[in-house]
């Protein structure tokens, strides 16, 4: 995509942390590359700013912030949960004093300027004098200082959300962009409705760069050197579970234990093995006594995002490893990941595990819960996941998907088409092409595309890209 972008624009990178020999592989493809400095702020642009998030959340009317609330609350002790209510209460019914909000939105924009480092910022990045600007994580603080002075200095800005769920599960954006670059149709009904003040901006459907990786067959090994490279056994089914992060899935070990129990059993036919990968930002800790104790689990390692607190470089080989697994494994499980929608893409069996039977269930309805966030509604309801509500269920899905691998085809295309919107592998070339419109015209108006759809009167980018 960055050598794409380079063909109609000088693309300047901005990178948050030290990485020489990510740098080089950015110029090497046309690209200025720079170190972002470091936004720093004080108590009172933090004060203003975690209040704004706080109604923005409650003011999204999604069922995603009631079931994050409830599954935060029951990560607490009893006095630390009280507290909390107490405080966001008090927060919220802030927001339902006459003139609160505006008062709000300015005393942080004021903060903004007072209380943080912009004024070193600003002549650093005054100095690349850039035309336009393009953000794929406003959802980061890290980049506030760089939207927020951009909007002041007038430039066209746009931005490709990087994963479905954030416009749901997230704070508030810093700015209104000109341009919004989504994933899929409900998406696209989520900046509507979240920023009513985004009417006179372009909203694009260009799908998920990232997955186009799996569209290209350069990316899979063949299946010997797959089995080698993870240590995994010749002659056993494999089923790949993806790891969740602690926070949102704090009782997830229970279904990998459950797994090894029911194959030592023989309660799981044909023997498999479980391939178990963790979230890269999750600590390993949690999971190594299973691990450690098991004959049928093999450890895969994810990139090590959480040693560099979530910045990483990651690597062709790193993307070849995941696209095999997803691609060789037998079935998938996960609880309630994105993964679900990698695993679709290749058409393998989906499990989603959503149950605690440990005693007292502490966990079994925020389990439940996480199925029922806004962003996962569509693969939920698309009749291409299993869900199981307890180790039976478990049980019996898992033999199901080895029996049938094809019983819940039609479903697992239905997230495809839901999430993703489209699955050829061209999305980044989407990207791409409207920036490249973007930075020209200041507006979403690529080369004609085969399909277009309108959305409140604006051409939205929907179609497959044409050659060229």
């Amino acid at each position: 995509m960055l050598s794409r972008i380079a063909g109609a624009a000088v693309p300047v990178v901005l990178l948050n942390w030290d990485d020489p020999s990510l740098k080089r592989e950015m110029q090497n493809l046309g690209a200025e590359v720079y170190r972002l400095p470091s936004f720093e702020f004080g108590a009172r642009f933090d004060h203003f700013k975690s209040r704004i998030d706080l109604w923005h959340r409650y003011g999204m009317r999604s069922p995603s912030t009631l079931i994050d609330r409830r599954r935060k609350f029951a990560l607490m002790k009893p006095r630390d949960r009280y507290k909390n209510w107490i405080r966001e209460s008090y927060l919220r019914s802030q927001a339902c004093w006459p003139g609160a909000t505006s008062r709000f939105r300015k005393n942080h924009e004021q903060a903004f300027w007072t209380d943080t480092n912009v004024k070193q910022i600003g002549p650093a990045l005054e100095k690349l004098k850039p035309d336009a600007v393009f953000s794929i994580t406003p959802i980061r603080i890290e980049e506030e200082p760089v939207l927020r002075l951009a909007k002041k200095w007038s430039l066209p800005c746009c931005t490709s959300i990087l994963s479905f769920d954030n416009l749901t599960t997230r704070g508030a954006l810093p700015i209104v962009f000109d341009a919004y670059l989504l994933w899929n149709k409900h998406n696209a009904g989520e900046v509507q409705r979240l920023y009513p003040e985004a009417r006179n901006s372009t909203i694009g459907i260009t799908g998920p760069p990232q997955f186009d990786f799996y569209r290209d067959k350069s990316y899979i090994w063949d299946s010997a050197r797959w089995r080698a490279e993870l240590g995994l056994p010749d002659n056993r089914p494999v089923i790949f579970f993806g790891g969740g992060f602690q926070s949102v899935v704090p009782h997830e070990p229970l279904y990998l234990a459950q797994l090894d129990q029911a194959i030592e059993r023989r309660e799981i036919r044909n023997n498999p093995v479980v391939l178990f990968r963790r979230h890269p930002v999750d600590s390993v800790d949690r999971w190594t006594g299973i691990i450690q104790n098991s004959k049928n689990i093999v450890l895969d390692t994810a990139w090590p995002a959480s040693e560099s607190e979530g910045n990483v470089d990651i690597k062709r080989y790193d993307i070849e490893r995941l696209a095999s697994t997803l691609f060789h494994s037998d079935m998938h499980i996960n609880t309630s990941s994105t993964l679900t929608v990698d695993g679709a893409l290749f058409d393998r069996p989906q499990v989603g595990p959503a149950y605690d039977d440990t005693p007292g269930k502490r966990f079994d309805r925020i389990a439940k819960d996480l199925y029922l966030r806004e962003h996962y509604l569509p693969i939920t309801n698309s009749g291409g996941l299993d869900i199981a509500h307890c180790r039976e269920e478990l049980v019996e899905a898992v033999n199901a998907g080895l029996d049938h691998p094809g019983r819940l085809t039609e479903g697992r295309k239905k997230i495809v088409n839901e999430i993703c919107t489209y699955g050829d592998g061209k999305c980044a070339l989407r990207v791409a092409r409207s920036l490249a419109s973007f930075v020209a015209q200041g507006v979403l108006q690529p080369p004609p595309l085969k399909d277009e759809s309108l959305i409140d009167g604006k051409t939205a980018v929907n179609a497959e890209a044409a050659a060229g």
